[in-house]
């Protein structure tokens, strides 16, 4: 019998919170960021604030310019 340990965090950190501390790093703003992604800023400014969630679509794309991969945006 395989016994499997597995990892719950306490807390789960919306996916805005970690953008907006790469745009920082990569030193994009909000505008250019939209302009890559081919998304309206309104949509990213919503995501930033935690009141947006990411498609499919979306992880996609940030990960093109993030090059953080799609799949951490879904998670």
């Amino acid at each position: 019998m395989t016994t499997t340990n597995q990892y719950f965090p306490q807390s789960v950190f919306h996916p805005g919170i970690i953008l907006e501390e790469k745009l920082q790093e990569m030193g994009m703003s909000i505008k250019e960021f939209a302009l890559r992604t081919d998304k309206p800023e309104k949509t990213i400014i919503a995501v930033l604030k935690g009141t947006s969630s990411i498609t499919q679509e979306m992880a996609i794309k940030f990960e093109n310019v993030t090059k953080i991969p799609a799949n951490f945006w879904m998670r």
